[in-house]
């Protein structure tokens, strides 16, 4: 009898340890230039988006606070082909935090830095749609690149952007994309 108790208790400390170990490694991830470990990651082709959390903290329970920012047609227009100007908007931007307060959502076009910043209050959900951004971000067309891409023929300057996502428990979401131009012809 005293050994099948022995046996119970050892296999129980056991699996409490490998369970254990099991939760740490699946909360740690590559640390971020901000400090935060990245808790999940989807990649599409060249576009890339992120769930991060601050170092140390538990990674498991935080996932599922922040979503995914939803960013769908990241859009680069010519409104008038005489002019060498373009610009850059996205059908809608959205991203739930849930029992956490949304706290900003910003958007930053890496050859500019920061060109959008919206605070929330009080919200679980920030909602941005097109119209609410104006045209967009200007930014020249540029002439006609050669990328050896049958796919990319006709366009101009392309744009890196980071759109990012905050909430009141520190947990943080990204999307990072390129959008590309039309060549502007003269």
């Amino acid at each position: 009898m005293r050994k099948l108790a022995a046996l119970s208790i050892l296999l129980l400390v056991v699996l409490v340890g490998v369970f254990g170990v099991i939760r740490v490694v699946s909360g740690q991830g590559p640390i971020t230039e901000g400090g935060q470990q990245i808790l999940t990651q989807e990649q599409d082709g060249a576009n890339l988006r992120e769930i991060s959390a601050p170092t140390g903290q538990n990674g498991l329970d935080a996932e599922l606070n922040i979503g995914f920012i939803d960013s769908p047609t990241a859009t680069c227009y010519q409104p008038n082909p005489n002019v060498d100007a373009c610009f850059i908007n996205w059908y809608y931007l959205s991203v739930t935090s849930d029992p956490n307060y949304m706290v900003s959502l910003e958007v930053t076009l890496n050859d500019f830095g920061k060109v959008s910043r919206s605070q929330g209050f009080f919200q679980t959900s920030m909602y941005i749609p097109f119209s609410m951004l104006g045209n967009g971000f200007q930014v020249t067309c540029g002439a006609q690149v050669d990328r050896g891409n049958p796919d990319l023929v006709g366009l101009g300057n392309s744009y890196a952007y980071t759109i990012r996502a905050k909430d009141t428990a520190a947990l943080s979401s990204a999307n990072y994309g390129t959008v590309y131009c039309p060549a502007y012809i003269p």
